[in-house]
């Protein structure tokens, strides 16, 4: 093998381990991704059942009961914004970093 072969096979095999690399990035990212969305459709769902059960209590005149479903809707937001905050914030792959090339 020529030295210009042996260069271009070296290359090569750095663009496969760069691209495998890169492909595990993606698929962590795709799962940061999807835990997103879950956390972002549990609130949502809290927030519905939270808003239907505070309007009937509106419209039955129940103060207390308006007061414990908003002090719950605050808890609910709070619990699912940490999760949120906690999902966005960890690092995809921080533990590994590209290749780098093979001196």
């Amino acid at each position: 093998m020529t030295p210009a072969e042996q260069r271009l096979r070296e290359q090569l095999e750095e663009q496969l381990r760069l691209n495998e690399w890169l492909y595990e990035q993606l698929e962590r990212q795709r799962a940061l991704n999807a835990e997103l969305r879950r956390a972002v459709a549990d609130l949502a769902r809290a927030f519905q059942e939270s808003l239907a059960a505070a309007v009937e209590a509106g419209e039955a005149g129940d103060l207390d009961a308006i007061r414990r479903l908003t002090r719950a809707n605050q808890q609910h937001w709070q619990h699912y914004l940490q999760q949120i905050v906690a999902a966005a914030s960890r690092p995809a792959g921080a533990d590994s970093a590209p290749p780098s090339p093979q001196e």
